[in-house]
Formats: structure tokens, C-alpha cells, sequence
């Protein structure tokens, strides 16, 4: 365990915004994690755990506590002819993950390519891209539960996932340490292409019997030509999330925009976010510091060095703007701290 006081999150944040916390923590052992309270006194509701910075947008210094997982190591748990149940630690880069289990041909999360962060952080907001989401394959989330200060797991069912939604962000926020994601992956997989442009982009290579390694490699090629490199431009992926409406509100928008994309999720319809703020004139749009990226009007991106504030007007700018033009309101998808 490592700690340090009046810690910089500038690279630690894929905004690049600079910030810092009062304390920042390091853990490089599960076992380090029962000796938190009994050292630095933490008021649970004061701690901050941080994956790869890829979700959230600092508004100001953090007068408290974050905590920051590193061990991150990969074992087989059990496996029938089908299924592989897979263990990931908290601290594993997710997409290194995926890598992992595609050149192992073990399907189930290849079409979640590129999407950065740590493992640890994906089943809180159940990260889903082109098709696939966590819910679908995850198995089971280990985590140490702050207050009664032991390991605990939870199995699909118990994580409550929703769209970009989980316990894990209402009635335990701010009451766990996630630990560990175990994942039931297919030994003979077959690959999703039904979303996107993926089965075209498949199509343009010549490849007409896709193995989830093609699929995955696809993916990655879209999404680099799509959106900013993080490392370049500082951005945290899709700002907002994409919304759902009804029957009705889907009708009244055909009227003006004929051509309008939705698709039926869980009975309910979902219209792309980057459609909408594309539609309302703000693709590309720029004030200061801050734009949408050109070629994804769904990612805000500081250009220079922004502030977590200008980033905030920026987004509650592309609100009213979406509002005023389809009367929806869109709900940001990065946790604004």
C-alpha cells in the first residue's frame, strides 16, 4: 500500500483535468484492503475509488480520500465443454481482458474492444458497446464491503444491471471496493453482428464467415477512426447517455427528421445521443476550450487545458440545445465528481 498527500489526478483523469486529492491511496494486495479503516480513519461516504479515470470529470480538488486498485491478475476458475468461468482482478486494464479472451477464442465481450477503464469499474455501470454487454456474460462481482469490512459476492441477479446501471450505483454507492469480476464465456462463440455498422465494415474486408477475433479487430478499426485518442485529446468516451423514449415522441420526431435511427432495447426505444446532438447543430461545435470531437458529437473534448467547470457548462449547453430542438433530455453518462 502506498500513500500520498496533495496528489495530482492530472494523469490520472483521460480529461487531463488538473486536480488534486487530498490523499490518494494505492492498493497493491486484496489483503491491504481490511486495513484501510483501522489506518486512515476513511467516512466511507468520503472515498473515492478510481479505476482508469476514463468516467469521470473533475469539477474541483478532492478534499478527501481516492483509492486506487493495482492488482490485476487472470485465472481460469472452472470450464465445461461450453463455458469458461474467467477471474479477473480489479486492477486489470479491461481491455487487456478482452484481448485475453479473444485470442483465446472465448466469446462473450470481444465487441467491448477499446472501451478504457479497469476491470473493476466495468460491472458498476454495466459497460455495453456494439451489441454486448457485461450483464450478459458476467458471472459474478467480488467486492469488500466498507462498512461490515469483509469480502462479499454478488451474482448477476444480486447486481441489478440496467442500461449503464447497477446496485453498485445506488443503494451500495459510496459502500464497496470491487474486487473482482468473474465472467461465463463461450468456448465455441458466436459473433454478434447486429448492431452498427459492424456486418458492413465485415463485408467491405471480404470476410463472410467472421471469427469473434475478425469482429473484434473490426470494432477496433471503427472505434479509431471514430473517436479521439485520450492519450491526444483529453475526453471520456461518450458523455451522455443514449435515451429512451416512447412510441409517441419517436412519432412527433419522424415528422421533422424522416430519417430518424432507433432501435428497440428491452422493450423500450433508444434513439443514439450522437444523433441527436449531431441533429441539433452542435457536431463539431466548439466554445474555448471544450467541443464535441467531428466525428463523434457524442464525445466532449477538452482541447487545451479546460477546467472541469467549463467542461460542465459545455455539456449543460448541449442539454438545453437537445431539449430545445426534440424535447428530450439527455443524461450524462460520466460521473461528475
Amino acid at each position: 500500500m502506498k500513500l500520498f498527500e496533495n496528489f495530482s489526478l492530472k494523469d490520472l483523469n483521460t480529461f487531463h483535468i488538473d486536480v488534486k486529492a487530498k490523499r490518494f491511496i494505492l492498493v497493491e494486495k486484496i489483503d491491504e484492503l481490511f486495513d484501510l479503516k483501522d489506518s486512515f480513519d476513511l467516512p466511507s461516504e468520503k472515498i473515492l475509488i478510481l479505476g482508469g479515470g476514463s468516467n469521470v470529470l473533475f469539477t474541483k480538488d478532492f478534499d478527501s480520500t481516492i483509492i486506487q486498485l493495482s492488482f490485476n491478475q487472470l485465472s481460469e476458475i472452472n470450464s465445461d465443454k461450453n463455458f469458461v468461468l474467467l477471474k479477473a482482478e480489479a486492477g486489470m486494464v479491461w481491455d487487456d481482458l478482452v484481448k485475453s479472451t479473444v485470442e483465446n477464442n472465448l466469446g462473450g465481450i470481444e465487441n467491448l474492444a477499446m472501451i478504457p477503464g479497469t476491470v473493476g469499474a466495468a460491472p458498476i455501470q454495466n459497460i455495453g458497446a456494439y451489441g454486448q454487454e457485461l450483464k450478459d456474460t458476467l458471472y459474478e462481482v467480488e467486492f469488500y464491503d466498507l462498512t461490515e469490512r469483509k469480502i462479499k459476492s454478488f451474482s448477476n441477479e444480486q447486481c441489478q444491471f440496467g442500461y449503464r446501471d447497477s446496485v453498485f450505483k445506488k443503494s451500495l454507492k459510496n459502500k464497496f471496493i470491487i474486487t473482482s469480476i468473474t465472467l461465463r464465456l463461450y468456448k465455441n462463440p458466436v459473433p454478434v453482428l447486429n448492431y452498427g455498422n459492424v456486418a458492413t465494415e465485415l463485408s467491405k474486408e471480404g470476410i463472410a464467415n467472421p471469427t469473434i477475433k475478425d469482429v473484434s479487430n473490426i470494432i477496433r478499426k471503427i472505434r479509431t477512426e471514430k473517436l479521439p485518442d485520450p492519450q491526444k485529446i483529453g475526453n471520456a468516451g461518450s458523455f451522455f447517455k443514449n435515451p429512451f423514449v416512447d412510441e409517441k415522441t419517436l412519432l412527433q420526431i419522424k415528422n421533422n427528421f424522416p430519417d430518424v435511427p432507433s432501435f428497440l432495447q428491452e422493450n423500450k426505444i433508444k434513439i443514439p445521443a450522437a444523433w441527436l446532438i449531431e441533429k441539433s447543430g452542435l457536431k463539431g461545435f466548439r466554445k474555448g476550450n471544450v467541443g464535441t470531437y467531428p466525428k463523434q458529437p457524442l464525445v466532449i473534448v477538452n482541447y487545451e487545458d479546460a477546467t472541469g467547470a467549463e467542461i460542465i457548462d459545455f455539456a449543460k449547453f448541449i442539454q438545453k440545445t437537445v431539449l430545445e430542438t426534440f424535447n428530450i433530455e439527455l443524461e450524462p453518462e460520466v460521473n461528475i465528481i
